[in-house]
């Protein structure tokens, strides 16, 4: 799902599969407005949304719904 005037960011966390690579992208690369592209069907990616929303809630960062952003 796309959604207009938003940045998306893909951590390409198929390709690795590796937790630690895929946190590092995220951290390093995510911007504020930024829907960030994971997996959920590989545990790495999984283990990584989690690690990776941890550090950026400590930066400031809130994180929404798919729904949330939907237009109506």
């Amino acid at each position: 799902m796309i959604f207009p005037g938003k940045s998306n960011e893909d951590t390409l966390d198929w390709k690795t599969q590796n937790t630690k690579k895929i946190v590092r992208h995220i951290v390093k690369h995510v911007e504020p407005g930024d829907i960030i592209l994971l997996h959920d069907v590989f545990p790495t990616s999984v283990e990584a949304a989690l690690e990776a929303i941890d550090i950026l809630t400590k930066q400031g960062y809130t994180f929404v719904t798919a729904d949330e952003l939907s237009i109506d």
